[in-house]
């Protein structure tokens, strides 16, 4: 689904922007919107965004990942980026991009006290035959945390993004890379700048 998305609203080539995380991170890059602004994602999210972290992220390089509860190609990034949490801090922020059931999966992740572990379950149920992903009662999802998944909405549009999943990711002489699930695992890697990562 979002990947016929991703079709849609992806027009533009790759541009400078893409040749130049190529050279920098020497992996595969993001389909990047001419429109997408890096710093304006980074500096946004950090600041009004709200999302949930990777276990055990304290103290690691940081990457971003906005992404729908309902995506699938958002489930391909977090199963490749997984192998690399023990080397980078990611956080996840939960956007309404797809369907009617994005926005309260995103609140009902947001509003646990383990959101990662919910995100994760999401993941697990999402082939299920009758409902794609957690179940959720509307009623009783905070308005509070349901709003902030649609500030990280705004957010998302507002950087020029036009597809889900996207991530960003600040280098250390300050360049932001983009990714998505195009990249593999080892791919990411180069990106993230893991030098001794080892597919297991």
């Amino acid at each position: 689904m979002a990947t016929i998305k991703r079709r849609v609203f992806l027009a533009s080539s790759l541009g400078a922007l893409a040749a130049a995380t190529m050279s920098t991170a020497s992996a595969r890059p993001a389909n990047v919107p001419v429109i997408w602004d890096g710093k304006k994602m980074w500096d946004s999210f950090l600041k009004d965004g709200t999302g949930f972290s990777s276990p055990d992220g304290e103290g690691k390089p940081l990457a971003l990942v906005a992404f729908d509860a309902q995506c699938p190609d958002c489930i391909t990034l977090q199963k490749r980026i997984k192998p690399l949490e023990k080397y980078v801090h990611v956080i996840y922020y939960p956007i309404s991009y797809l369907n009617i059931h994005s926005e309260p999966q995103g609140t009902t992740m947001l509003a646990a006290k383990d959101p990662y572990k919910i995100f994760e379950e999401q993941h697990e149920h999402f082939k299920d035959p009758d409902f794609r992903g957690i179940k959720y009662d509307i009623s009783k999802l905070p308005t509070d945390i349901r709003n902030k998944v649609w500030t990280n909405t705004k957010l998302h549009r507002r950087a020029g993004c036009r597809a889900v999943p996207y991530g960003v990711f600040q280098t250390p002489d300050g360049k932001y890379l983009p990714f998505d699930e195009n990249l593999t695992t080892e791919e990411l890697a180069k990106l993230f700048g893991i030098k001794d990562y080892k597919a297991e």
